[in-house]
């Protein structure tokens, strides 16, 4: 059977492979703590119109995050308006309204600037790849924002099989996927199943 692409339905250009990966939010007295575990693998695809879509998106910072800065602008403008309200019309319980308003303000600025930082970051980190390389990782990033996010309560993220990702250790799993300590030594087995008798990799 011939493998489609994930987005459009075209034949895949780049085979996909990603452990799934279930992380369920459990609210107790002592705060918030996560459930997760390992799904099965799953196998896609991406077609090379996609991928170099996406790869054109990525390298231009601003239209890659346009959705995210609309939002935080809306965040940051809203501030501005009940700052303006406050000071024009209202005369009690100013206070709470001003500390309303210039939080909205902040939260507008720092989602802005946090959204733009990584957003430059990605494209400077895909420009010092080859375009081959980059292409790859492109397609990566279309497979994901297709990909199912929700599975009943559960949230859904994905690990990458290949071998740039067999090449890290539990320890930058963790970090890179948000892993549980336990759940980073299980993805390891499961990306190395021909040395699950040596044990996880530290």
């Amino acid at each position: 059977m011939e493998n489609k692409c994930i987005r459009c339905g075209s034949p895949a250009a780049y085979p996909i492979r990603a452990l799934e990966v279930r992380t369920l939010p459990v609210r107790g007295v002592a705060g918030e703590r996560k459930v997760q575990a390992l799904g099965e693998e799953k196998q896609s695809g991406v077609c090379e119109r996609c991928a170099r879509e996406q790869l054109n998106l990525s390298l231009d910072p601003v239209r890659a995050v346009k959705p995210q800065l609309i939002r935080f602008g809306a965040v940051f403008a809203a501030g501005l308006l009940i700052e303006a309200v406050t000071f024009l019309f209202l005369k009690d319980n100013r206070q709470v309204f001003l500390l309303l308003g210039i939080a909205a303000l902040i939260c507008g600025v720092l989602g802005i600037y946090d959204v733009l930082k990584k957003a430059k970051e990605k494209s400077a980190s895909l420009r010092a790849l080859p375009e081959a390389e980059a292409l790859e990782e492109a397609a990566w990033d279309v497979f994901v924002a297709a990909a199912p996010k929700k599975e009943d309560v559960n949230d859904l993220t994905y690990i990458p099989v290949n071998e740039k990702t067999r090449s890290r250790k539990n320890g930058d799993l963790m970090i890179l996927y948000h892993l549980l300590p336990e759940i980073a030594v299980e993805a390891w087995k499961r990306l190395h199943p021909e040395n699950t008798d040596k044990g996880e990799n530290q």
